[in-house]
């Protein structure tokens, strides 16, 4: 089935006057945040954005196709949209300019965002998600017991300053994919109220939710109504924290977690391919995930998160991609850590995880039952 970049190059040559903004740009806007464009575009002090034809020119200046095909980073073919859209008649006017790139591990910080004006008289500022760092990773399941992370602080005053310098008359929209989306709603929540009242609508793209502090503040419940969330069938990024929006349920040419990719979102001329429900186990993870949160208390929560990390450290894991690459080894390496604990941490972590298994089987008996009383109503 098609994707973005079948979208690309099907569409690329209908200007934005004859067919307007829609969602699959927002889904090639946000995936463009993965682009890695240090060196190329100007930083918040440079006010001076640049075509797309000059980004594009300068990016493969310092890479190589071939450098790009050997990373086996998330979203790593992003680069190539510069390509498609360089010389197309949609996004011949497109600018860019503000890019940012903040990780800081003693902060838990990985915050990366661009600011594009693709010429239709808009704005759409672009929040990076997760990328294989393990802080960034860290930083996805902070939402699960913080009101306000460093990184969400800083999207917010990204949002204030880009959406500031530029001329007022411009639309805003704001998106992401993955953490993306979180940052992106929350700066559209928690920016000045001049900014906010001017924004049009706010892209979640598979992005995690937020603790009930959040959901139920002002500032949130006066934008709920311009975000707009897409999930895929499968969804566990998307499913992290409390949700106060639906969700539009998109279909992928993948299976499981892996339909967290943008790429692999199923497009259908300027839109995304609906899907009509999430899959039964998405739903019981969702629901294992929700029970837990809701069950556990939230420092027994910020407790399991640290120590869950500092093991992984411990087992010197430093990307999300080397949990797979040798599963033994690391359970080993993270075991022996487990032993150095602490004896109160190390009873404190074991107690909390079995909360979390309890929860999951408590999901799984609600399912079952669901599907027994779904069984009983039906005449076959």
């Amino acid at each position: 089935m098609a994707n973005i970049m079948d979208y690309l190059d099907w569409r690329g040559d209908i200007p934005f006057e004859v067919d307007g903004y829609n969602e699959v740009d927002n889904l090639v806007f946000s995936t463009m945040a993965y682009i890695d464009f240090d060196g190329v575009v100007g930083g918040m002090e440079d006010d001076k954005p640049l075509s797309i034809d000059q980004v594009n020119d300068r990016y493969w200046r310092l890479h190589s196709e071939k450098e790009i095909k050997d990373r086996k980073a998330f979203v790593s073919d992003a680069p190539f949209i510069l390509k498609k859209m360089a010389g197309s008649r949609r996004y011949r006017d497109m600018r860019l300019l503000h890019y940012i790139n903040a990780v800081d591990e003693n902060l838990t910080l990985q915050l990366s965002a661009i600011t594009i004006i693709p010429g239709d008289g808009s704005v759409y500022v672009a929040y990076r998600g997760t990328d294989d760092s393990l802080i960034g990773w860290k930083e996805d399941f902070l939402f699960a017991y913080k009101d306000m992370t460093v990184g969400q602080r800083a999207s917010v005053e990204y949002l204030d300053t880009t959406l500031n310098s530029l001329p007022g008359d411009l639309i805003p929209y704001v998106g992401g994919h993955s953490k993306g989306g979180n940052f992106a709603v929350f700066a559209a929540a928690f920016c000045n109220q001049h900014i906010r009242d001017r924004i049009k609508s706010v892209y979640s793209n598979d992005g995690p939710g937020f603790v009930s502090e959040v959901i139920h503040t002002r500032e949130y419940q006066g934008i709920k109504d311009k975000i707009v969330k897409y999930t895929p069938e499968f969804s566990f990024i998307g499913a992290l924290m409390t949700e106060d929006a639906d969700s539009i349920i998109v279909k992928s040419d993948e299976n499981g977690a892996y339909q967290h990719d943008p790429f692999s979102w199923q497009v259908m001329r300027n839109h995304l391919v609906r899907s009509d429900d999430m899959t039964s186990s998405s739903k019981l993870l969702n629901d294992t995930l929700g029970r837990w949160v809701s069950n556990e208390p939230m420092e027994k929560r910020a407790l399991f998160i640290d120590i869950l990390f500092d093991l992984f450290k411990e087992a010197g894991v430093t990307k999300a991609s080397e949990l797979g690459k040798n599963r033994i080894k690391t359970s080993v390496a993270m075991v022996n850590a487990l032993r150095k604990l602490p004896a109160d941490d190390r009873m404190e972590f074991l107690g909390i995880l079995k909360d979390l298994a309890k929860s999951g089987g408590d999901a799984l008996k609600d399912a079952i039952l669901d599907v027994e009383t779904e069984a009983r109503n039906n005449t076959w």
